[in-house]
């Protein structure tokens, strides 16, 4: 009994810790993100369950080298979140999370 609610506790505390700490905004206007920052967003806001390279695939993530999503489902999806995967409207903006569906592209076979 106690082992299941420690590894409810553990589980429950990895996926809240895949949120990530809150990043500072770009500054107004900028719509440019470069391709190292895309990469270190996505290490620090979607690696933990997706993997370096997409595949990881913890706490039920999806692998992102199979997706075929299309760039516009991609950014509604890390904008508006999904099931345990947090929303990132307003911890992330516009441009990074384009710039994050953009770098996930370079996962696909």
């Amino acid at each position: 009994m106690v082992l299941n609610s420690l590894r409810t506790f553990f589980f429950f505390a990895l996926i809240l810790s895949a949120c990530g700490p809150a990043t500072e905004r770009a500054p107004q206007g900028q719509s440019e993100v470069s391709e190292a920052e895309a990469r270190r967003l996505y290490t620090m806001k979607c690696g933990l369950c997706h993997g370096d390279n997409g595949k990881l695939m913890l706490a039920g993530a999806p692998d992102l080298s199979k997706s075929r999503l299309s760039l516009n489902d991609r950014i509604g999806l890390i904008t508006y979140g999904k099931g345990a995967m947090p929303p990132q409207n307003g911890v992330l903006n516009a441009a990074e999370i384009r710039a994050i569906a953009l770098y996930i592209e370079s996962f696909r076979n």
